[in-house]
């Protein structure tokens, strides 16, 4: 798709239609002049007086049709001249963006190299070429900045042609219409024109109305269910509890009371709090140490959403974690060879359990936003509002496709997003330890979901369903590994951990359908087709 609005071979078409009419009209004024002009006798003088002013008439829409024509034939060519100037452009900025983050990153292993030259005070020669070589990355990383923003100035320049070509084919449209007003059938036809634009406006507006309440009743829906499966839950806490001789109805009670008011307490705290501030995340040198590269495919997704749970933490003196300061999400932003963009988004997982006890840490990937997201989706969390809010700053499109990756409460995130917000165009969701199945992910978004054998938190869909959800769904768009974990000789740590269904994916991918396969493996940097890509991190604090 063109960065550019507007489509030069609809509108040369159009403008040729309008050619045609003008040449039919001409030859229908014609015909009524020489039948005018031929007729005798005066009886036929009241039929030749009509008949010319047809004929007058048919010449003056002739002008009209024959100006547009001419205006909009002009303006589809220069339209066609600033969109092909306007993707060019953009084809050479995504081609200089990645050439320069790929400079970027050479430079600063320079940069590193020649730290290290001179902490170790390496002879001058070393040091010497090592400088070089800095100067040389800084001037090359200069130079393919400048020429980026070059071509993304062809692009502001070929839009103010289009402008421009646009102002000319206006004033000469609105010439030919001023010159041959037609009076009663103008009004007629602007009435009918203005009716039409309001009938387009409605059916725009009831569209997205109603995709909008769609999605509102889907998020109500899967609340109602899930509030009557905690319902259910509670009452058999209840019920248990009571039938223990030294608790008794009264303790039990108790007990359930405060267990629905530890879970209201935790939901409230999180959907009633305000949209925190979401701002780019500068990684620490810590951070970008452990960062183990860039995933080449779908096989490798999950090595992402393992590495966005280590950032955003606070660390003491010795070294030692103190909590977690912020939630930080990846976008990564792939360019194939024909300018198409994807967009990849990697969500953490819960890092903060006892918010309710020691108060809140700061990162809002906590127990309270879990919560929510599992029991109340209709009511947004706070994590849900700020990933939007991030994939806004990063200029995601909304027609953009965007896939979604996450393990755990970051795979729950992914599927809420995909079942039951239209934001954007959601189409894939890679989800690992996650309970999704029962979400209502539309068959335009290919789901793929790695489950172990006896992780409880996939089992969790259970809760939220009332039990009425069975096997992981079989659909077309839907492939589920359901496979022991690598490392469950270690019990649920094992079981439930963002490394060994790193590791399960990589070695499980052939479970994938190979169309699948193929689809996703163009939001990664390994695809044949992939141009260059640009990754950021994005975070923010209750």
């Amino acid at each position: 798709m063109s960065v550019l609005p507007g489509s030069p071979g609809t509108l040369a078409e159009r403008a040729e239609s309008l050619v045609a009419s003008a040449s039919r009209i001409q030859r229908a004024a014609d015909d009524l002049r020489a039948l005018a002009y031929e007729s005798t006798g005066r009886s036929l003088d009241g039929i030749r007086e009509r008949t010319a002013q047809v004929a007058r008439d048919l010449d003056r829409v002739h002008e009209r049709y024959q100006g547009t024509a001419g205006a909009l034939t002009d303006y589809a060519v220069a339209l066609k001249a600033a969109h092909d100037r306007a993707d060019a452009g953009e084809l050479d900025a995504a081609r200089y963006d990645a050439l320069a983050a790929t400079t970027e990153y050479d430079l600063l292993v320079s940069e590193r190299r020649l730290e290290r030259l001179e902490e170790a005070d390496a002879p001058a020669g070393n040091i010497g070429t090592a400088e070089n070589d800095v100067r040389s990355l800084r001037s090359t990383l200069g130079r393919r900045e400048d020429a980026a923003d070059a071509a993304r100035a062809e692009i502001d320049a070929a839009r103010r042609d289009m402008d421009a070509a646009a102002e000319v084919a206006i004033g000469r449209i609105n010439t030919a219409i001023d010159a041959t007003n037609e009076g009663f059938w103008d009004a007629v036809g602007d009435f009918f024109g203005d009716i039409g634009d309001v009938l387009g406006d409605i059916a725009r507006w009831a569209g997205d109305f109603l995709s909008e309440v769609y999605h509102e009743l889907l998020r109500i829906l899967s609340t109602v269910v899930a509030l009557l499966g905690v319902a259910i839950i509670l009452l058999l806490v209840y019920s248990l509890l009571a039938l223990v001789p030294f608790i008794g109805p009264a303790i039990a009670l108790f007990v359930t009371v405060l267990l629905a008011g530890f879970l209201l307490g935790s939901v409230l705290s999180d959907v009633l709090s305000p949209t925190p501030a979401v701002g780019r995340h500068e990684r620490s040198d810590a951070e970008r140490g452990s960062h183990k590269g860039q995933p080449a495919d779908l096989s490798q997704a999950l090595a992402d959403a393992g590495y966005v749970d280590t950032l955003g933490w606070a660390y003491d003196a010795d070294g030692e974690k103190t909590g977690v300061e912020q939630t930080v999400i990846s976008v990564t932003r792939v360019v194939d060879a024909d300018g198409v963009v994807r967009w990849r988004v990697v969500l953490p997982s819960t890092q903060e359990w006892l918010s309710r006890l020691n108060g809140d840490q700061g990162g809002v990937h906590d127990l309270d936003s879990n919560l929510a997201l599992v029991l109340t989706p209709a009511l947004r969390s706070q994590y849900e509002r700020a990933v939007l809010e991030a994939m806004r700053q990063a200029g995601v499109g909304a027609d953009d496709p965007v896939m979604l990756v996450g393990f755990s409460q970051g795979g729950i995130m992914a599927g809420t997003l995909a079942a039951y917000n239209d934001d954007y165009n959601w189409s894939a969701v890679v989800a690992a330890g996650a309970p999704i199945d029962h979400m209502p992910i539309p068959a335009t978004t290919s789901v793929v979901s790695v489950q172990h054998e006896g992780d409880p938190v996939p089992m969790l869909d259970s809760v939220v369903t009332v039990g009425t959800d069975g096997a992981p769904p079989r659909r077309p768009h839907w492939t589920t590994i359901d496979t022991a974990s690598p490392d469950a000789d270690l019990g649920i740590h094992g079981i439930h951990n963002a490394a060994a269904y790193d590791e399960t994916l990589r070695s499980q991918i052939g479970q994938v359908p190979a169309g699948t396969v193929d689809a996703l493996d163009a939001y990664f940097v390994g695809d044949p087709d992939a141009y260059g890509y640009q990754q950021s991190y994005y975070g923010w604090s209750e």
